[in-house]
């Protein structure tokens, strides 16, 4: 009867740890998808268009579906993760999206919708203003979680959800660029 027991602790925890992946690390994602899917020609796409610039990046497939994530540590959490689908229809459902939703809020936590507000774009006020106008038209929406996590249906075709520490590391990195290039500029 004990036994009985632990078992069923053990799969109500196992259950429940199932349903938050953005901040799992590489070994959840390899119980969850299995080993990544990684090839040369994946490693040269995550060079050039990185999730987060000198992130660690793994491709899982999974149900159809292809998960790119992004970790800053070997060992640490998942920083920001694109759902893609794979074959001839890869166009997000709402109910598919839904899924994602639904997997992506653990307990206690919920999403609200929230303006557009493209990290990728030029920080011009009419531009931003411009874009959460259109934002929804162009297939394009962001809730954001309790916690401060972000998910953004991005044209119907990518669903990217990513953890505050992604934008600061962006930002971090950007201010280092910019103050070398400060530093390399000649003393007239």
């Amino acid at each position: 009867m004990r036994a009985l027991r632990i078992v069923t602790v053990l799969l109500i925890f196992s259950s429940t740890a199932a349903f938050a992946r953005i901040g799992e690390t590489t070994l959840q994602f390899v119980a969850r998808y299995g080993p990544p899917k990684d090839t040369p020609s994946s490693k040269i796409y995550d060079k050039n268009s990185p999730l987060v610039e000198g992130a660690i990046h793994h491709t899982y497939e999974y149900q159809g579906w292809k998960i790119r994530a992004a970790f800053l540590q070997l060992d640490g959490p998942a920083v920001r993760v694109d759902y893609s689908k794979l074959g001839s229809d890869i166009v997000i459902k709402d109910y598919e999206l839904q899924a994602i939703v639904s997997a992506e809020t653990p307990a206690g936590m919920m999403w609200k919708q929230i303006p557009f507000n493209n990290p990728d774009s030029s920080n011009k006020t009419v531009n931003k203003a411009f874009e959460a106008y259109f934002g929804d038209a162009l297939g394009q929406k962001m809730w954001q979680r309790s916690d401060g996590a972000i998910l953004w249906l991005r044209s119907n075709l990518i669903v990217r959800l990513e953890l505050p520490i992604a934008r600061e590391q962006e930002a971090s990195l950007k201010a280092q660029k910019e103050q070398k290039a400060r530093g390399s500029v000649p003393q007239f």
